[in-house]
């Protein structure tokens, strides 16, 4: 497939890129993506700048979250044509057009590009380890707590307004997420498809909405005020799976079902397994409405309700129920 561009830019994760290098042509530039900070970033796209002239290759993004991203900051900042190749399932970066970057640790939207072409290799991606893929859930399962969150914020006129084909797609993602819960959990290629092509609907629902309300909500806002509080960074997909299950019992929002999706999928999301440690838990929850509010986030539960230490302690405690997925002290 990249041998049909006159030149490209491989915005790579290593591994893969390594391996996959040897049988593609050969980039004009190769950008490993490691660092989201966007002053990094932005002394990417300066070096990378003064080194093409006029020219204008295509930036494929090739990997992760981090790759997708930094291929989008590149090609919005330089205003060159974007395709993605996503190896891993567990984020839906790569069909997103929303540009973040971190600022101080801090979670930044700076623009909105559109990729030309998402490639969905699905041999390539299931080579991956197989707790990468089923993290793939998290961006998928975030609708329960996200249209929770959105239904409260829209009844009290705070943020967009409630759109009922929007949530209708919400809800519907939901379902066909636990039918497909034991293919995802085999990471078999109907599963890996289900959730690429959950991506595919969500991104294009975000982009014509102007928002992603139905599928972003304190479950985020709660993994951005922890990673910024600890500077840990998580796969993605299986800190919201965590976020989750505990949010969604914050909310008195059925976290039975949560628990139940991310069990059955064999998503590593037990908060031992994720290094997350109790203390850090409760107080990035208990000061979850300040960070919201220092950030501009849209409204949550923590502005719709006061949360408690009782109440962060019995979130803690059914999240702390999930299933371990190590082996040995590895993923399996």
């Amino acid at each position: 497939m990249l041998g049909e561009f006159a030149s490209y830019i491989a915005v790579v994760n290593d591994p893969p890129w390594t391996t996959l290098s040897a049988s593609v042509p050969e980039p004009v530039h190769v950008i490993n993506a490691w660092d989201m900070e966007i002053r990094h970033l932005e002394r990417t796209v300066a070096s990378l700048a003064s080194r093409l002239g006029d020219t204008r290759p295509v930036v494929v993004g090739i990997g992760g979250g981090t790759a997708m991203d930094t291929a989008k900051f590149i090609s919005w900042t330089l205003s060159l044509p974007l395709v993605q190749v996503p190896t891993i399932i567990s984020v839906d970066a790569a069909f997103t057009d929303a540009v973040g970057v971190r600022d101080g640790g801090r979670v930044r939207y700076v623009g909105t590009i559109a990729p030309e072409l998402v490639v969905v290799d699905l041999d390539l991606i299931s080579s991956a380890p197989k707790h990468l893929n089923r993290a793939g859930i998290g961006d998928v399962l975030s609708c329960h707590t996200g249209l929770h969150d959105w239904n409260a914020a829209a009844l009290m006129g705070a943020g967009p307004a409630w759109d009922p084909p929007l949530a209708a797609l919400g809800t519907s993602l939901l379902a066909e997420l636990a039918d497909a819960v034991d293919d995802i959990a085999a990471v078999t290629p109907a599963g890996l498809r289900f959730l690429a092509d959950a991506y595919r609907r969500i991104g294009a629902a975000c982009a014509g909405a102007g928002h992603s309300r139905f599928e972003e909500g304190s479950e985020h806002f709660w993994a951005y005020a922890y990673e910024h509080a600890t500077g840990a960074h998580h796969v993605h997909g299986e800190l919201i799976s965590f976020a989750t299950v505990a949010l969604a019992h914050v909310q008195g929002n059925d976290a039975d079902f949560a628990h139940r999706i991310v069990s059955a999928a064999s998503t590593v999301a037990h908060p031992a397994d994720l290094g997350i440690e109790h203390d850090r838990f409760v107080d990035t929850l208990l000061g979850l409405r300040a960070y919201a509010r220092s950030e501009d986030l849209d409204v949550g539960i923590a502005d719709l309700r006061e949360i408690s230490r009782a109440d962060a302690d019995a979130a803690w405690t059914f999240a702390s129920t999930l299933p371990r997925r190590t082996e040995g002290g590895r993923f399996t």
